[in-house]
């Protein structure tokens, strides 16, 4: 079991799981502090034939697990269960979960015990940079630029000037922050930021971008799925040029699962794929972290699947 003490719910109601732990002693728990920690602790696990990870922090956290996992187990990967302490926990709600406390946790471990779980099985989307291939990759589940990057950082200063503590608050928080600033046409989203998008081996799609966004999950919060169009590939992507034509209205189209034909001349792009590359100036999100492009940009594809495992 890894826990984040510095996860949302960890720092501000941090659940007492020593009572449960106690009736379940062949369950080890580590609250590693920083990365090199948690990647020697996950060493220590795979070592030990740790089979069943459970992960108690926010999408963050399991970012980090995810990414760190394929250093300390090179072969087959353990399950994962998430005791979702996060903001939004947006992989805990798509994957499942049993919830964040000590109840939780014990009926996670006496389903775990009569193999009694269930499990759901998704591909994780990998980013890396072409040019630096010393850097480790990290892998997620979503992937934001543009416009992405810009409201996640103007809705985390709303969300800790509010002071809101529970995840769907949290995610309402966000998404409003979004729709008033795409729609009031803030200048700097009206602008744009300069991209280089290829899917797959199509053409290169080079110009200034309102908003991209990728996924390999197959559901996002409040039943919004922004995603459409045809494909091969694990990856959902998007990509809206900026000042893109009746912006209201294609929002509303995209979000309502309604795509019409003339958004692709709008500068409404959508699909599916196994491979984006992405030539960037500014961070990048990957489930809530701002990460650096580079001068080489970004490479996204798909992992190996995890699967996460629930009561």
């Amino acid at each position: 079991m890894i826990i984040n003490p510095r996860s949302h719910a960890n720092k501000t109601k941090p659940a007492d799981f020593s009572e449960v732990l106690a009736r379940y002693p062949e369950v080890q728990a580590a609250s590693p502090d920083g990365l090199p920690e948690l990647q020697a602790t996950l060493t220590h696990f795979a070592a030990d034939g740790v089979t069943l990870l459970i992960v108690c922090g926010g999408d963050g956290t399991l970012r980090d697990v995810v990414s760190a996992l394929p250093q300390s187990y090179p072969g087959q990967m353990p399950e994962i269960a998430i005791l979702s302490a996060g903001n939004t926990n947006l992989a805990a709600r798509v994957l499942g979960s049993a919830g964040s406390d000590s109840a939780a946790l014990e009926k996670l471990l006496a389903a775990a015990a009569a193999n009694q779980l269930t499990r759901k099985v998704c591909p994780l989307l990998q980013v890396s940079w072409p040019e630096e291939p010393a850097r480790a990759p990290v892998r997620g589940f979503l992937f934001g630029a543009a416009s992405f990057t810009e409201v996640k950082r103007v809705a985390n200063a709303a969300v800790h000037r509010s002071g809101l503590r529970h995840g769907m608050e949290v995610a309402v928080t966000v998404t409003v922050t979004a729709l008033r600033a795409i729609l009031g046409r803030d200048p700097a989203i009206k602008k744009g930021w300069p991209m280089t998008l290829t899917v797959g081996d199509r053409p290169a799609v080079d110009g200034q971008r309102m908003l991209v966004m990728a996924t390999t999950l197959d559901s996002l919060m409040l039943g919004l799925w922004p995603f459409w169009g045809k494909g091969q590939g694990g990856i959902r992507w998007l990509d809206i040029d900026a000042s893109p034509r009746r912006l209201a209205a294609g929002l509303t189209n995209m979000l309502m699962h309604r795509p019409k034909p003339w958004m692709l001349r709008g500068g409404y792009r959508s699909g599916r794929g196994n491979s984006l590359r992405l030539l960037l100036t500014q961070p990048f999100i990957l489930d809530g972290e701002a990460f650096e492009p580079r001068a080489g940009g970004v490479l996204l594809s798909t992992a190996a699947s995890v699967t996460v495992v629930a009561p």
